[in-house]
């Protein structure tokens, strides 16, 4: 009877848990997943008896995880491949069971009739289902394992959501016991079960909390949310008994066990140590970084009022030793691994990472700006440790990206789909009349199977959504699938995919050229539908074009505005203008002043004559505007100019901005790290335009970690702030020697001093490390010579031979349109001859069969006269031939 009260009761927790927590998934397997399918199945087997599954799941000593085994589950063998990892675990030996029940051999454990219960893995303790694992979500072992730590802690684990629970946990052990905090992220099963396992281990001393919620992590970290999966130690056994919160320490390393424990030592540390062999031991041996204020007697008691300021700032995280170099000798410190390599005005602070490595000093005595700084460097160490462990354990996640970043991003997200609803499909049939009868078309060409094609299509999908719901825009979006209609792409020689054409009225206007993301297309296709160039035709109109608030599509599409001002629209500069307008159609707007009282008013806005072209920039602190002055002018001169200007003169470098920064042919300033104070004297120095170089800066802290891996390859073991010169023309790297200390006098010398070939420079980029990484392939040539795919792989061809076909094919389709337009015009009369043409043709046709009919039909007759006529001449002689007798 107990037997069957557990069998019944599991059965209900199951079938309640298919109603909460099944999600819906795509059913069935492709041809290509049969041969997993049957491996999976030979090697299914059922682990336990139908007769003992209920004490199974009954236990109550250990819990049981189960699968039940169907049919039409996807990614099965990679989730049972983690499932038999997860039971080989010995941390679970002696408190999990696991077992696999074969439902198409063995379909008499009730359980196997209950629906879609082969879509998880069960977590069962003593007869109740604790949890269900969805089996696409298990993609490494962790994720079975945090999940049984998280049952087998059970109360000892507090789960909170609002910052309200986070207080009364605090206020209930204040004075008695402190609390561990772990911030949880999604997709980090790895960290979780170190953390859970940690926790397994210390519940009795600590208090662990777990939280998911953003809104945590940023009250604990003062307002930022952090990167990585981050945890903190609340010291409420230091708190009066009855207050509400405890003071908060960030554990700020990689969240491993062992770091964990070092942490939890390394708190209890005194805030300030005076240097000693056997404190530097300890702080090294808890891996802990050694902030250093080296001082002399005399100013003994201003560094230790900075120095206690730092331990309070970086207690668990750094040790923190006041060093009196007049007690404390330099050849000392070499031998304890504390190279002292330059001459530095006391008091002074260095850092060294970990204890050990080369002394970083931080520029200033100010302990708000030091802790700045310091804070800086701590960060920009930790995540450059975060970024080298990925890139060690980097796993193969995608066969067919092979690695590459965009394959491996699309093909996670393959759950989910794209909205197609207001993007038209055009075949070879509908693509010349959809051209031809809409006012603006935007077509995309691109490949089923290709990833960038793919994720593109995610930005286009939004970009028709947010367009479609413009009653401002006017424009139809499409796509062509150039794998179904190659004869259609070849026509319009697509050489790279995706590529996104834009045709108005019938006619070829220009390829989009920018970002391949929803912002920036949906600013190209409102810039479209404006005139190029505006007219401006008073003083209000100038004001609110530079503004930015007329015309209307202008509000949220550009932050760039560029007027100009002439006497006529005769005068050759406005021609000028007015092509320019053209070719930046979509990427930049142009306004137009032609008449010369009016132009001569808002040129001297800008301290500028007529006639003038001046570029307005509305999200740039250090230069408002900046006015065209170069003697030569021509079209290629001013496109040039209003593509550079444009751009911030202390602009924030990311992929999106240094294509364009790069256009300038110069060596890049970079600076790292920097402060606020750092920020402001940077961007007056690139401003006064001094010093012939792009100046611009990265964020240490921004989430993509790009900043952290450049610096890491351009400057590994500088100061932070870092400012570092960057020639890619010549592949040299300099390092600006007086971090914090920016002076334009002091830059302008050291990067004359870069320049110079004679001197010594401080790196050198690897040449493959800036090459271009995708060139465009001639795919369609290779979609149409299947056959012939051996020798195209045994022969391939050189990449200038490619680049010198895709130029013939982009010069051919721009003849192509020119002609097109021409043939355009005699369309009608030519379509009356051919009709005539082919009656003729067919009536001729008809005429000629007809005779040839009759030939033939003659031919066989006089054939059939002929054969009989031979037959019966044959019969005569045989006749005459025969002996008298036998007639």
């Amino acid at each position: 009877m107990a037997r069957l009260e557990v069998t019944t009761a599991l059965l209900a927790c199951l079938v309640f848990t298919q109603v909460t927590l099944i999600r819906t998934e795509r059913l069935g397997l492709g041809l290509n997943n049969l041969g997993a399918l049957n491996s999976v199945e030979a090697r299914m087997i059922n682990t336990i008896p139908t007769h003992a599954f209920p004490s199974f799941v009954g236990s109550s000593r250990k819990i049981s995880v189960i699968y039940f085994y169907k049919r039409g589950v996807r990614h099965l063998g990679t989730a049972l491949r983690h499932f038999d990892e997860a039971k080989r675990e010995k941390k679970l030996k002696k408190t999990a069971q696991f077992a696999k029940v074969n439902c198409t051999k063995d379909p008499a454990i009730p359980h196997c009739s209950v629906e879609k219960s082969h879509h998880f893995v069960y977590i069962v303790s003593q007869g109740l289902v604790k949890d269900a694992v969805p089996i696409r979500e298990i993609t490494e072992a962790d994720v079975i394992i945090y999940r049984i730590f998280q049952i087998l802690l059970d109360k000892s684990l507090k789960k909170i959501k609002t910052a309200k629970k986070l207080v009364a946990l605090q206020k209930s052990v204040t004075g008695h016991q402190d609390i561990i905090v772990s911030y949880q992220m999604e997709g980090k099963p790895f960290e979780r079960r170190l953390f859970l396992e940690f926790a397994m281990d210390h519940q009795k001393q600590f208090m662990f909390v777990v939280t998911t919620k953003e809104k945590i992590p940023r009250i604990l970290s003062g307002g930022k949310l952090p990167s990585i999966p981050t945890t903190w130690y609340l010291h409420c056994v230091e708190e009066k008994e009855g207050s509400e919160t405890c003071r908060s320490t960030a554990y700020r390393g990689l969240l491993r066990s062992d770091g964990l424990l070092n942490f939890i030592q390394a708190v209890k540390l005194p805030n300030v140590m005076t240097f000693s062999d056997q404190d530097l031991t300890t702080c090294r041996t808890l891996g802990l970084h050694v902030i250093y204020v080296f001082t002399n007697t005399e100013m003994t008691s201003e560094a230790t009022e900075v120095a206690t300021r730092l331990g309070q700032a970086f207690r668990g995280a750094a040790g923190i030793m006041v060093t009196n170099l007049d007690r404390i000798s330099k050849s000392r410190l070499q031998a304890v691994g504390v190279n002292m390599t330059r001459e530095v005005e006391l008091p002074a602070v260095a850092i060294q990472a970990n204890g050990h490595g080369n002394l970083h000093f931080v520029g200033g005595f100010v302990a708000g700006s030091l802790l700045e700084r310091l804070q800086t460097y701590v960060t920009y160490y930790e995540a450059l440790q975060v970024h080298k462990e990925h890139q060690t354990k980097k796993r193969k996640t995608d066969k067919d990206g092979q690695g590459d970043i965009v394959a491996i991003v699309v093909n996670k997200d393959m759950v989910n789909t794209i909205n197609m609803k207001h993007i038209s499909t055009l075949t070879d049939k509908t693509f010349s009349r959809v051209v031809e009868e809409e006012r603006l078309v935007v077509i995309v060409f691109h490949l089923k199977w290709d990833v960038r094609s793919k994720a593109f299509m995610h930005s286009y999908s939004e970009a028709s959504m947010e367009l479609t719901a413009d009653a401002r825009c006017n424009v139809t979006l499409a796509q062509v699938l150039c794998d179904d209609w190659t004869d259609v792409c070849r026509l319009n020689s697509i050489a790279a995919y995706p590529t996104v054409r834009v045709f108005t009225e019938g006619t070829f206007l220009k390829d989009y050229k920018g970002m391949l993301d929803t912002t920036e297309f949906v600013n190209f296709v409102k810039l479209l539908q404006m005139e190029a160039p505006i007219e401006i035709k008073s003083v209000d109109d100038a004001a609110a074009f530079i503004a930015g608030t007329s015309p209307d599509l202008l509000k949220d599409s550009a932050h760039t505005a560029v007027v100009g001002g002439f006497k006529s629209r005769d005068q050759e500069e406005f021609k000028i203008f007015k092509q320019a307008a053209r070719d930046l159609h979509g990427y930049f707007v142009l306004g137009a002043v032609t008449d010369e009282k009016l132009a001569a008013e808002v040129c001297s806005q800008f301290d500028a004559e007529v006639p003038c072209a001046v570029v307005v920039k509305r999200n740039d602190d250090h230069q408002q505007h900046k006015v065209f002055q170069e003697d030569a002018v021509d079209t290629e001169a001013l496109i040039n100019f209003i593509q550079v200007a444009s751009l911030p003169v202390f602009a924030k470098l990311t992929v999106r901005s240094f294509p364009a920064l790069s256009r300038m042919n110069k060596p890049f300033v970079i600076l790292f790290g920097g402060s606020d104070s750092d920020l402001g004297a940077m961007g007056k120095i690139a401003a006064s335009e001094q010093i012939n170089a792009v100046f611009s800066w990265m964020d240490l802290n921004d989430p993509d970690k790009l900043a952290v891996e450049l610096l890491d390859v351009y400057a590994a073991s500088t100061d932070i702030p870092a400012l570092v010169m960057v020639d890619h023309a010549t592949g040299s790297i300099c390092h600006y020697p007086h971090s914090g200390n920016f002076d334009l006098e002091e830059i302008k010398a050291w990067v004359e001093e870069c320049k110079d070939d004679n001197v010594v420079k401080t790196g050198k980029l690897l040449e493959e490390k800036w090459k271009p990484v995708f060139p465009a392939k001639g795919f369609l040539h290779r979609l149409d010579a299947i056959g012939d795919s051996a020798k195209q792989l045994q022969q391939p061809r050189s990449p200038s031979d490619e680049d010198e076909e895709d130029e013939g094919k982009a010069l051919a389709y721009r003849t192509q349109m020119v002609v097109q337009n021409e043939e355009k015009q005699k369309k009608e009369e030519k379509e009356k001859a051919f009709d005539e043409k082919q009656k003729m043709g067919r009536d001729k046709h008809i005429r000629e069969e007809k005779k040839q009919m009759h030939n033939e039909g003659k031919q066989r007759e006089d054939a059939e006269k002929e054969r009989k006529s031979k037959e019966k001449q044959k019969s005569k002689s045989e006749a005459e031939e025969m002996p008298r007798d036998e007639l």
